[in-house]
């Protein structure tokens, strides 16, 4: 019989969640995933839709998505100057690749003071919420779009 155990489901001092499992006697322990620090989850059907060859996105724009996607449950987004400067890229190629991103819905203004603009990447792509909370992040935003596919897109030569 297994033994009744007086467990808090949320640590009150760091807010952390403790995963209610109460195991056999004896039995090993659950094993938390071995990531290093803070993980999230991300929509393979969009993200191949991103990589895919006609999408019209670019590596260095798939390296701004992904450098403000983590940044996002970082420090609630990166701008393009924190992007360029890590990513070693062109301030100006980096504020043109976030734009376009951000006209796509892939990447969304987070905050604007003046003409610095805070990105984030829209949750109906990536995502460390729970299943609850980001369904409500994403009911707030369009979907995206992949540039490529999208009806009347300008092809560049």
């Amino acid at each position: 019989m297994r033994k009744q155990r007086d467990r808090e489901l949320v640590n009150r001092t760091t807010g952390e969640v403790h995963e209610l499992w109460e195991g056999e006697e004896g039995a090993d322990p659950r094993r938390n995933y071995s990531f290093g620090g803070r993980h999230g989850q991300f929509s393979f059907e969009r993200v191949l839709a991103m990589l895919s060859a006609d999408s019209g996105i670019t590596g260095d724009a798939f390296r701004v998505f992904f450098y403000c996607a983590i940044l996002t449950h970082k420090e609630g987004g990166a701008t393009a100057k924190e992007a360029a400067e890590h990513l070693g890229l062109s301030p100006q190629a980096t504020r043109r690749i976030a734009k376009e991103l951000a006209e796509n819905k892939l990447l969304l203004v987070a905050d604007r003071i003046g003409r610095t603009i805070k990105y984030k990447a829209s949750p109906h792509i990536v995502s460390s919420l729970s299943g609850e909370e980001q369904s409500e992040q994403a009911a707030a935003y369009h979907l995206p779009t992949v540039p490529g596919r999208r009806a009347g897109a300008k092809r560049r030569a």
